[in-house]
């Protein structure tokens, strides 16, 4: 056996300080519920959510819009054929997200040293946020743009 210059296999672990999940964790997780529910009451109160008319289902709406989270793809699918913006753009994008931490094999956990990964994944999130925006805001009937300060016609 020999002894093989360089760092030492050996670690002293760190004396940790233990926490019981129950009650410390399990309690102050259930403040933070009772607060947030105690929030969402309150704002319930003070602001009215307008229901619309019964649902007719031989009239569709003028635009008929996605719920928020699809308004990005919708928009999407305004700008080029629906086949490549509806179905392959979008998987190449989640296929994408899903393969960087396979393409980035960089151990560092600093953000500089990640410049890649984190420049990818804020483009996506950023673009996909911007349509969403485009489509909620700035889309009127026959999915024409309108200014959010004009009468829409509905």
């Amino acid at each position: 056996m020999g002894l093989i210059p360089g760092r030492s296999t050996r670690w002293e672990a760190e004396e940790t300080q233990w926490a019981m999940t129950w009650p410390n964790l399990i309690m102050r997780e259930w403040v933070a519920l009772l607060a947030a529910l105690g929030v969402l009451m309150l704002v319930s109160l003070f602001f009215d959510a307008p229901l619309e008319g019964i649902a007719n289902p031989a009239v569709t709406p003028n635009p008929a819009k996605a719920p928020w989270y699809f308004l990005g793809l919708q928009e999407l699918l305004h700008y080029g054929n629906p086949l490549i913006m509806g179905i392959l753009l979008p998987g190449v994008a989640i296929s994408a997200l899903m393969a960087l931490p396979y393409l980035d094999r960089n151990p560092s956990s600093r953000p500089r040293d990640r410049k890649w990964a984190i420049g990818i994944f804020t483009t996506v999130v950023v673009v996909f946020g911007i349509l969403t925006v485009i489509g909620t805001f700035f889309r009127g009937p026959g999915w024409e743009w309108v200014w959010p300060w004009q009468a829409s016609g509905h």
